[in-house]
C-alpha cells in the first residue's frame, strides 16, 4: 500500500518533511487486508475503469480507512496495531492525530490524481459524506462508555455508521466513476450487510477483550436484552443472515463489480457457520 500511494506522489514528496509522513509510512508498513483498496480496485478494473484510476480509487479508500485507525487506536488507547507498537504510541498522541489528519488529506490527493473521472465534484461530495457518517458513528461508539447501547437496532446504528460507510464507499466510487452510478445504493446495501456481518464475527472473537475493556460487543447487547446464555449463538446467527444478505446483493451489481465482496462475504460466512453451535 505504501508503494502504491507513493506511485501517485502522494506522502512521497513528505517523506522526509514532517514526523507525521515518516508516522504514517511506518503505519502503513505495517501489515493489514487491505480490503477496502482490494475492493475498489476490483470493481474498477471490472467496470472499465483504466487500471491507474482505479488504483487512485483504491489509495483513496485504503488511505481514509487507515487514517480511521490511527485515530482509533489513539482514543481506543490500542497499544498495538498488526503485533506492533501503534502510532500514538511509538510516535506520541501529537504525532498520531497529525498522522490521521495527513492522510485523510493525502485520500482526497490520491483520488484528485484520476485522469478519466469527469464527475470528480461528486465523487469528493461522496467521500466526505462517507467520512461525515464514519465520524458519527466513531463517536457514538465512543459515547457507549456513558450511554449502555441495549438492543439490536441501536447497535446496528453504530456498527453501520463507523464501519459499513468506509467499506460501501470503494464500491460505491468505482461505480460512479465508471457510469454506473445508479448502482450506488445496491452496492451501500450490500457493503452495509457485509459489514455487519464482520463486526458480529470480530464481536465474537473478542469477547473476553472486550469484557475488560468495556467496549460496544453485540454480546453483551444480546445478553442485557434477556437473550443470556444464549446471546453467541444468536449473534452468529444475525451474522450468518447479513452475510447472506450480502452474498446475493453482491452478486447483483453490474459486471460482476461485486465479485470480491461475494467472496469475501462467503469466507466468512463460513468461519461462522464452523464456530455455530
Amino acid at each position: 500500500m505504501l508503494e502504491l500511494v507513493g506511485a501517485h506522489g502522494v506522502l512521497a514528496e513528505q517523506a522526509t518533511a514532517s514526523g507525521a509522513a515518516l508516522a504514517a509510512a511506518y503505519h502503513l508498513r505495517s501489515g493489514g487486508q487491505r480490503v477496502r483498496g482490494r475492493l475498489a480496485l476490483s470493481a474498477g478494473l471490472a467496470l472499465g475503469l483504466s487500471k491507474p484510476d482505479a488504483l487512485c480509487i483504491a489509495a483513496a479508500a485504503e488511505l481514509l480507512h487507515n487514517a480511521s485507525l490511527v485515530h482509533d487506536d489513539l482514543q481506543d488507547r490500542d497499544a498495538q496495531r498488526h503485533g506492533q507498537a501503534a502510532v500514538w504510541t511509538k510516535f506520541g498522541a501529537n504525532v498520531a492525530v497529525c498522522t490521521g489528519d495527513l492522510m485523510l488529506s493525502a485520500a482526497y490527493a490520491a483520488l484528485c490524481e484520476a485522469t478519466q473521472l469527469h464527475n470528480l465534484p461528486a465523487l469528493l461530495a461522496l467521500v466526505h459524506a462517507r467520512v461525515s457518517s464514519a465520524i458519527a458513528g466513531q463517536c457514538a461508539d465512543l459515547n457507549t462508555a456513558v450511554t449502555a447501547v441495549n438492543d439490536l437496532a441501536a447497535y446496528k446504528r453504530v456498527a453501520l455508521a463507523k464501519s459499513g460507510a468506509l467499506l460501501s464507499l470503494p464500491l460505491e466510487l468505482a461505480l460512479l466513476a465508471s457510469g454506473h452510478g445508479a448502482w450506488a445504493v445496491h452496492a451501500r446495501a450490500a457493503a452495509e450487510a457485509f459489514s455487519v456481518g464482520y463486526q458480529l464475527a470480530d464481536d465474537l472473537a473478542d469477547v473476553e477483550r472486550d469484557s475488560q475493556s468495556g467496549a460496544l460487543n453485540i454480546v453483551f447487547v444480546l445478553r442485557s436484552a434477556g437473550h443470556g446464555a444464549e446471546a453467541s449463538k444468536l449473534a452468529r446467527q444475525f451474522g450468518l443472515e447479513h452475510l447472506d444478505s450480502a452474498i446475493a446483493l453482491a452478486n447483483e451489481l453490474p459486471r460482476e463489480s461485486g465479485a470480491l465482496l461475494m467472496e469475501l462475504s462467503l469466507k466468512l460466512r463460513l468461519l461462522l457457520w464452523v464456530q455455530t453451535d
